[in-house]
C-alpha cells in the first residue's frame, strides 16, 4: 500500500494517509490485536495545504499552511501519536495574519471493530455480527464469542464544531485522546526496546539511511509476549508471530540481535503442535504457521488462530536453534528447549512419504492456505505448460531445510550427549536425502533444480527462484552451487534490482503478481547468504547491490515486501506491489544482515 503511512505501538499499529487520517471505507485504520478500533478519522479546520511531515515509529507530524500573497496567515501543526492501548493527537493552530480569524474545527470518526481478514476482503463464513453501539464519542462492540470491544474519545481543551476566534499572534492548542478496550486483554504494556548487540549498536550511526531505516523498522515492529520480546512479521497484514517468516527474521538476526531467535523460538514452542487436525493442519511436534488473535480467527470462521499449513517451519526451527547455539554458545537453550527441537524434527520425518520427500497436500483445506510452502500463493506451483501443480507436492527448497536440519539435529544431539546411533541415522539420512534433492529435482534442460516435485514423481518444471535456498541451507555440491548461482544471474532471472521469484520465459510470469514473477528481498537476501557460503562473491555482492538500490530508490527508504519483477532502467524505481506489508520483519532483517555480515 505504497499511499498509507505505518505506525506501531506494540499490538496496537495503524495505517494512516498522508494527511495521518484515516479515510472511512479503505483499507486505513487503528488497530488493537488486529480488531480495527478506528476506521474514520479526519480533520475539517477550512482549506488547508500540507507542508510538511515526518514520521517516526508511533508519531506522525504534520504542518498544514492557508496562503494568500505569498504569505502564511494560518498554520496548524499536528501531532497524531499512537499508544499501546490507542492514540493521543495534538493540534497547535495559529493565526500569523494581521486579522482576526475565525476557527471551528470538526472532527468526522467512527469504529467498526472489523476484523483485520474482513479489512483485506474475507466474508464471513460460520458466524454473524453484532452491530456497533455508539454513543457520542464511545464506540462499543460485542464479537461473536463474547469478548467486548470499545473505543472512546476524550476531547481536551474544545468541543469538535465549537467556533472560536484567533487574534493576530494567537494560538490555541487543541487534543483529542482516544483509548482502545479488549475484554480480552489487560492493560497494554508498552513496546520492548530491540535487544541489539553492542557491535549493532555502535555501526548503526555510521550506516547509510536505508541501513538505518532497516534497523528502525525492526525496532517499531518489536512487541511484547509471555516469552520475551519478539519481532512481530510486518504491517498492517502481519502483525503477528508467524513461523516461517519469523524463523527466518530471527536467523538474519543473529549477528545483530541473538536474543530475538531466543524470545522466537520459545514463541513457538508453546503453540507446537499437540494433535492431528485436518482444518488447522495441526500435528504432534509441528511448527505453528501462524498465531492470531481476532475475533474469525478465535471463532474459527478463518483456521488461523493456531494455524500450522507450512511444510518448511519445523525444518526452519531446528535450524534456527541449531545457528543460535553456534553464534552464542547458550547449550542451556538447546536443553531447555529439546522436547521442541526433537518433536519438531520427529514431525519432518514423519511427513516424509515413501520417496523420502517431505510432501503437503496442495489443495484447499477449508478456508486455509493452497500450498504449505513460503511461496503460499494458490497459483505458485505450476508446470512448464502453466498447468497448476495438484496432489502431494515436494517442493525443492523444502527438502533443502530438511537436509540441512537433520545434520543440525544430530549436532544438537551431540552437544546434549545424544545416543550415538542416532546421531549417526540423522546424518545418514541427511546424506541421502542431499542425494535425492539432486537427482529428483535437477534439470539439465533448465539448468537449475525444479521448483518442485508431483506424486508421481514429474518435476514442475519451470524455473524459480526457489532452488536459490538450498545455497543457503548449504546442501549442495560446489559445482552444483555454481551452476544454482549462475542461472539466476541470467537475464530472465536477473531484474538489475534483484532475482525474480519466478523466471520472465515461463507461462505464467507476470511481474506484479505475488509469486510469479516479482521480486522478494527476503529471497534475495536468503540467496546472496547461501552464495557467500559457497565462496560466490560476484554473485552475492550483486544481489546486495541490487538490494541497496531498491532501498535508496523507493520514498521511504524501506526494502519492500516484494515489488515488481521489471526490468531495472535508467531514472525509473522499482514499481511496488499494491498490497504488502510496510515495514516488513524479513526484508529489514536480511538488510541488517547485509550490514553485520558483510562488511558494508
Amino acid at each position: 500500500m505504497p499511499h498509507l503511512r505505518p505506525l506501531k505501538s506494540n499490538h496496537c499499529y495503524a495505517v494512516v494517509d498522508r494527511n495521518a487520517e484515516v479515510c472511512a471505507g479503505g483499507a486505513e485504520g487503528v488497530f488493537l490485536h488486529d480488531t480495527r478500533h478506528l476506521s474514520d478519522y479526519r480533520w475539517d479546520i477550512g482549506p488547508l495545504t500540507l507542508l510538511a511531515e515526518a514520521d517516526a515509529a508511533d508519531t506522525a507530524f504534520r504542518h498544514f499552511g492557508l496562503f494568500e500573497d505569498r504569505a502564511q496567515l494560518v498554520s496548524v501543526a499536528r501531532t497524531f501519536r499512537l499508544l499501546p492501548d490507542g492514540f493521543e493527537d495534538e493540534l497547535l493552530i495559529a493565526n500569523e495574519s494581521a486579522i482576526d480569524r475565525d476557527f471551528a474545527p470538526s472532527l468526522s470518526f467512527d469504529a467498526d471493530f472489523r476484523d483485520i481478514f474482513e479489512v483485506r476482503g474475507r466474508e464471513r463464513a460460520t458466524i454473524g455480527r453484532n452491530q456497533v453501539q455508539r454513543d457520542g464519542a464511545m464506540c462499543r462492540y460485542l464479537a461473536q464469542d463474547g469478548v467486548s470491544c470499545e473505543t472512546a474519545l476524550h476531547f481536551l481543551d474544545f468541543v469538535p464544531g465549537e467556533r472560536f476566534v484567533l487574534k493576530p499572534g494567537e494560538t490555541r492548542r487543541i487534543a483529542v485522546r482516544g483509548r482502545f478496550r479488549s475484554s480480552r486483554h489487560g492493560g497494554e504494556p508498552a513496546a520492548p526496546a530491540a535487544p541489539w548487540t553492542r557491535a549493532a549498536i555502535d555501526l548503526r550511526p555510521v550506516l547509510s539511511a536505508p541501513a538505518r531505516r532497516a534497523f528502525d523498522d525492526i525496532d517499531m515492529l518489536m512487541a511484547t509476549s509471555p516469552q520475551g520480546p519478539l519481532v512481530l512479521t510486518g504491517v498492517p497484514y502481519y502483525v503477528t508471530l508467524f513461523g516461517r517468516d519469523s524463523l527466518i527474521t530471527s536467523w538474519f538476526l543473529l549477528a545483530a540481535a541473538p536474543d530475538i531467535a531466543q524470545s522466537t523460538l520459545r514463541g513457538l514452542a508453546a503453540h507446537q503442535g499437540k494433535v492431528d487436525d485436518p482444518v488447522t493442519l495441526e500435528a504432534p511436534g509441528k511448527i505453528a504457521h501462524e498465531i492470531r488473535d481476532s475475533e474469525l480467527a478465535r471463532t474459527g470462521d478463518v483456521p488461523y488462530g493456531r494455524y500450522y499449513g507450512t511444510a518448511d517451519a519445523s525444518a526452519l526451527y531446528v535450524l534456527l536453534i541449531r545457528d543460535h547455539w553456534k553464534a552464542t554458545g547458550r547449550t542451556d537453550l538447546v536443553a531447555e528447549l529439546a522436547e521442541a527441537w526433537r518433536g519438531a524434527i520427529a514431525w519432518c520425518r514423519r511427513a516424509r512419504a515413501g520417496d523420502g520427500l517431505l510432501r503437503y497436500a496442495c489443495g484447499p483445506h477449508g478456508r486455509g492456505l493452497v500450498n504449505n510452502s513460503w511461496k503460499d500463493s494458490k497459483d505458485s506451483m505450476s508446470y512448464g505448460d502453466g498447468r497448476l501443480a495438484a496432489g502431494p507436492l515436494a517442493v525443492v527448497e523444502v527438502q533443502g531445510y530438511l537436509a540441512a536440519a537433520l545434520d543440525a539435529a544430530a549436532e544438537l544431539e551431540q552437544a546434549l550427549g545424544g545416543e550415538q546411533h542416532h546421531i549417526e541415522t540423522l546424518h545418514r539420512e541427511a546424506a541421502e536425502l542431499r542425494d535425492l534433492i539432486d537427482t529428483a529435482f535437477w534439470n539439465d534442460d533448465l539448468g537449475i533444480h525444479a521448483i518442485a516435485v508431483d506424486e508421481d514423481g514429474r518435476q514442475c518444471d519451470v524455473v524459480s527462484s526457489n532452488p536459490g535456498h538450498l545455497l543457503w541451507a548449504g546442501v549442495l555440491s560446489a559445482p552444483r552451487a555454481a551452476a544454482v548461482a549462475d542461472r539466476l544471474m541470467q537475464p530472465d532471472m536477473w531484474t538489475g534490482w534483484g532475482v525474480r521469484s519466478l523466471s520472465m520465459r515461463e507461462r505464467r510470469y507476470q511481474p506484479l503478481s505475488y509469486h510469479n514473477g516479482s521480486v522478494w528481498p527476503h529471497d534475495n537476501g536468503m540467496i546472496a547468504a547461501g552464495a557467500a557460503r559457497y565462496r560466490l562473491t560476484e554473485a552475492s555482492d550483486r544481489i546486495w547491490r541490487g538490494m541497496d538500490a531498491v532501498a535508496a530508490a523507493v520514498s521511504d527508504l524501506r526494502l519492500p515486501e516484494l515489488f515488481g519483477g521489471y526490468d531495472r532502467q535508467p531514472g525509473r524505481p522499482p514499481i511496488p506491489y499494491a498490497e504488502t506489508c510496510s515495514p516488513q520483519a524479513w526484508a529489514a532483517a536480511a538488510m541488517v544482515f547485509r550490514t553485520l555480515n558483510t562488511g558494508t
